[in-house]
């Protein structure tokens, strides 16, 4: 059973999940190149390290993902894949037609190529009612060793602007998918690298694995799931083979035989296994684009570090609401242009000391008051709010004038929430402004922006630690907790915890929307509390449940 935890204020607030551990960097390289993973030589661990171990930073688009659940080990060169072995494959479909391979990426994306859009050659039509099939092994058995497969429809194609054609230059494309998929052993994630810092690093992997339903030697498209591992080729050398001219975004593999990707694996994965976060991880390097007519031993694939934004913006984007400009809100000092903001940067943090000790999180709403959690803060003493800590730079504190807790606060339960009336007023700049919060005298537009926090599926976390923020997924709210006979009230919040991001008593839980020409975020929640085990999770409470408690001490 798992731990409740409240989140312990004490220099910095303790993050909740995991424990601390802290390894030296060259002990785990020592560790490392004495035990490689499957494939690799002691020289390519050290280069994927020395590419990866040195930015603090994370990088992954999903954090828990490539994580193999079958037999260790791998069958290759064109034969049948372990089952559970590539749990993150996707069977991309229509209802009379197999399409492509494609990869489950997060639990609403599947990453494939482009060109398995079109339905004619020149791709002048498109294929409409797509669905993504995950979990499938074997395409002519209903059930695989007791696993059923789970088809979700597709609920939009973003194709590449870029994508060409008839050289199959920027051949990569994302389906959302309707429904909110569900993770288990045999649906994962597989990692995508976001952070275009690290091509250089990737370039130097030579060896991939490529896994797909494509046709084998007897000229047929395989009903069981096949890999083979294919090695790196100078794209120079590549187009003597091809006949085809290939440009940097593009990746040139084969085996030097007959044995490499062919049609039908269109879309599907080449991958590595990369050490992340204390574990071998296999990771997506590229998409199966195409090869010769004849499928003799070399193939093209999109390289998938050329395209980090595409992927971070269009999954990112698609949480994003754009919102009408009738909207007002609580304080109209909330909007800002990317440019002003620094694009990614976060104003609005706040930071509760009390002398020199951090004791909480918060967020500025007005130019006068600030929201937290009740938890930690004492009654009577002398709090201070710094503003402006987050840019490194400008910071600027405030003291506090009265501290309001929910009268029906109760530790570790409801209403831990509390309003910090600040003694002056707060001058706004790039770097300092408040978090957009819907008007307190406008019923309708409280209720519009609970709907949209409600639908969205994805919200981000802001904390400390290795990067500042990350997104995460909401939790079902009536089994969270259940087996602590922890009641989780509908003014909270239930999310699964980030890895490697710490949280501190009233991190921010918010959501990003475009409003006009501006983008800004608005709060939706304030973290409470969270528990250690196997699925972590963390209880936010839900500060638009709060509006009607929060408006009179606002108006005073």
């Amino acid at each position: 059973m798992g731990k409740l935890e409240n989140f312990v204020a004490t220099g910095h607030p303790t993050f909740l999940g995991k424990p601390g551990v802290i390894t030296t960097y060259s002990r785990s390289i020592r560790y490392l190149l004495q035990k490689p993973s499957p494939g690799m030589t002691a020289v390519e661990v050290f280069i994927v390290l020395f590419g990866f171990l040195s930015h603090g930073s994370s990088w992954m688009l999903e954090e828990d993902c490539g994580e193999i659940q079958g037999v260790e080990g791998r069958i290759l060169n064109g034969v049948d894949a372990k089952i559970l072995h590539n749990p993150w494959m996707a069977l991309i479909k229509t209802p009379t037609e197999f399409l492509c391979g494609g990869t489950l990426i997060t639990r609403r994306f599947v990453l494939t190529a482009a060109h398995c859009e079109c339905s004619n050659k020149d791709c002048t039509k498109k294929h409409t009612d797509i669905t993504a099939r995950l979990a499938e092994y074997d395409r002519s058995t209903l059930v695989d060793f007791g696993l059923t497969y789970e088809d979700f429809p597709v609920e939009k194609v973003y194709a590449h602007k870029g994508f060409v054609m008839r050289n199959h230059q920027n051949d990569i494309a994302l389906l959302k998918l309707k429904g909110i998929v569900e993770y288990k052993r045999q649906i994962q994630p597989i990692c995508i690298p976001l952070e275009s810092r690290k091509k250089s690093g990737m370039a130097k992997i030579m060896k991939f694995t490529a896994i797909g339903w494509g046709k084998t030697q007897s000229g047929t498209n395989s009903d069981v799931l096949q890999t083979v591992e294919i090695n790196r080729i100078p794209n120079e050398d590549c187009e003597n083979i091809i006949w085809e001219g290939l440009v940097d975004s593009q990746i040139c593999g084969g085996t030097g035989t007959k044995k490499d990707t062919c049609t039908g694996d269109s879309g599907g994965p080449i991958s590595s296994s990369v050490y992340y976060m204390g574990k071998w991880r296999e990771t997506q390097i590229g998409i199966t684009s195409f090869g010769p007519s004849q499928c003799g031993g070399a193939a093209v694939y999109s390289d998938l570090m050329y395209f980090s934004d595409f992927i971070e913006q269009t999954v990112m984007e698609s949480d994003i609401t754009v919102v009408l400009p009738k909207l007002q809100f609580l304080d109209a000092g909330c909007l800002a242009t990317e440019a002003s903001t620094g694009g990614k940067s976060f104003p609005w943090l706040a930071h509760v000391y009390m002398d020199a000790f951090l004791i909480t999180y918060g967020t500025l709403i007005s130019d006068r008051f600030v929201l937290t959690t009740a938890q930690f803060l004492p009654e009577n003493a002398p709090l201070e709010v710094r503003l402006g800590k987050f840019s490194g730079s400008y910071e600027v504190t405030h003291k506090v004038k009265t501290l309001h807790k929910h009268p029906d606060f109760v530790r570790l339960a409801q209403n831990d929430i509390a309003l910090i009336e600040l003694k002056s007023v707060v001058k706004y700049n790039n770097l300092i402004r408040p978090i957009c919060m819907p008007s307190l005298t406008d019923n309708k537009e409280q209720q519009m922006f609970q709907k949209k926090a409600d639908q969205a599926d994805r919200l981000r976390v802001v904390g400390w630690g290795r990067w500042a923020s990350t997104m995460v997924y909401r939790a079902n709210s009536s089994e969270c907790y259940q087996q602590d006979h922890q009641e989780i009230g509908d003014k909270q919040i239930c999310v699964d915890h980030p890895y490697d991001l710490n949280l501190g008593s009233g991190s921010p839980l918010v959501r990003s929307f475009k409003h006009g020409g501006s983008e800004g975020f608005t709060l939706v929640g304030l973290a409470s509390f969270g528990r250690h085990g196997p699925r972590p999770q963390d209880v936010y409470t839900n500060v638009l449940s709060y509006l009607d408690w929060i408006r009179p001490l606002v108006k005073q």
